[in-house]
């Protein structure tokens, strides 16, 4: 390649400073670097999670939701036909350097990362492209907090906060939306929800135990907001379908807060820990293992250890992955057995590998990719009998996405709960789209109806 004299900025080797375009080392947390998180995740789990950041010392700016602006900003950069997430963080990122990058800024772009047969699985290869086709100096573009790069060199300490931080912004999430349909006045009740929000989300600046405490009283003080409506009575909807879903929910859940019906957006929880479970898995398949159960049992991973086959650092960073796991199940039931103190989350908790394990059965977790997640979440959230209809949301150029429609097609005629699929390439929804919504509304009310009936 011919030398055209730019320099792209880069993580050092093990990613505890920034080597800038001309070669200095510059600390995670010097005034010069901003964290920009270009993840369209929740207000809340993007607040939480920059405040996490912000204890360390780094400057950070979020870049917010999905919206048509930030699609076409996408195609100054790629064609628009890629997957509705690529797209819409590539749009988020362009249109942060364009609009609100400084002069002087080494700015580090946080994306999601992932080696698979989606296209999000390119993204070292698609990122770098974009640097050179650029050729804007002291931006990294492919930050994102895994146990490859021990958090960011920040180690598990760390990694605990975060993982709090997204549980955390799940729960909030699921309260606003049960709030939005079953207050009596609403104006007041959405005054009293972003005041004690906002003191839990301030409360990540000061470590996990903060978050916890804020959280106690934020479920006291929700607990006395008057509600209309028993919400063990109250129809429910999942929006499932992995990563895709936080892209592009958003008409879909206004629709159903329109109708008074809950709607739960799948949990970022969960994509995430298919993003941290992935070497783990390989690791399973590299010794022949494809049983999920077996892949994630501790005792098998530590036999490993002692086959002069296997590669110990894989070994270990195996294990450390499925300590983690264990850890982030504990943090999970803890977090949802507080937050329902507040009468207003509902759901039940499903630890990650029984999801896992549910999706098994009918696609191989040996593909790497969020169908067997997908395909598990709807499963084993039917056996809960929480929710009175599920909805597929996917994007239509993402393979897994239509690999798990294909599957539940036909699975989901066993069940008598409502299901259809949506595929969304934008924040917006087809008239066709609606009349599905329409139709998902009646029968989820109706099969409500034939639920309390059995309600004592």
């Amino acid at each position: 390649m011919t030398d055209t004299g730019f320099r792209v900025a880069r993580f050092s080797e093990d990613y505890k400073y920034i080597v800038d375009s001309n070669g200095r080392k510059v600390s995670l947390d010097d005034p010069s670097v901003v964290h920009v998180w270009a993840i369209d995740t929740s207000p809340y789990t993007s607040r939480l999670m920059t405040n996490v950041f912000h204890k360390l010392g780094w400057k950070t700016r979020i870049t917010g939701r999905t919206t048509q602006e930030v699609l076409q900003y996408a195609k100054n950069l790629c064609s628009g036909r890629e997957c509705l997430p690529c797209v819409s963080m590539i749009g988020a990122t362009y249109r942060d350097i364009v609009e609100n990058r400084g002069n002087n800024e080494i700015s580090l772009y946080y994306n999601l990362d992932q080696e698979g047969p989606c296209q999000n699985g390119a993204w070292p290869i698609v990122w770098d492209t974009f640097a050179r086709r650029l050729k804007k100096e002291n931006i990294v573009f492919l930050a994102n907090p895994g146990i490859r790069n021990n958090y960011i060199s920040k180690g598990d300490s760390i990694a605990m906060e975060l993982m709090t931080a997204v549980i955390t912004g799940d729960i909030m999430d699921e309260a606003e939306a049960s709030l939005l349909c079953l207050a009596k006045d609403k104006e007041h009740a959405m005054e009293i929800f972003k005041n004690e929000t906002d003191r839990v989300v301030d409360a990540a600046r000061n470590g996990r135990s903060a978050v916890k405490s804020c959280l106690r009283k934020w479920a006291v003080n929700l607990k006395k907001i008057s509600l209309k409506a028993d919400i063990r009575k109250t129809p429910r909807v999942l929006l499932f379908g992995g990563l895709n879903v936080m892209f592009v929910h958003y008409p879909i859940s206004e629709y159903f807060i329109g109708e008074g019906i809950i709607p739960k957006i799948v949990d970022f929880a969960e994509g995430v820990l298919f993003l941290e479970s992935e070497d783990l898995i390989r690791y399973g398949v590299k010794r022949g293992i494809t049983d999920p159960k077996e892949q994630f049992k501790t005792s098998s991973i530590l036999r490993s250890f002692f086959s002069p086959k296997n590669n110990l650092k894989e070994a270990y960073t195996t294990l450390r992955m499925r300590m983690h796991m264990t850890i982030i199940d504990r943090i999970q039931r803890n977090i949802r057995k507080i937050a329902e103190g507040s009468g207003l989350v509902f759901d039940r908790h499903i630890p990650f590998l029984d999801i896992l394990c549910e999706g098994h059965k009918y696609v191989s977790i040996s593909g790497f990719n969020e169908t067997p997640v997908t395909v598990g979440r709807f499963v084993t959230s039917l056996k809960t009998n929480v929710y009175d209809g599920m909805i597929n949301v996917g994007s239509f150029n993402c393979q897994p996405a239509m690999n798990s429609q294909a599957i539940l097609r036909s699975l989901a005629n066993k069940f008598e709960v409502p299901y259809t699929a949506i595929d969304c390439e934008g924040p917006s929804i087809s008239a066709n789209q609606r009349r599905l919504l329409e139709t998902m509304s009646v029968q989820a009310k109706r099969v409500r109806e034939h639920k309390n009936a059995f309600l004592h």
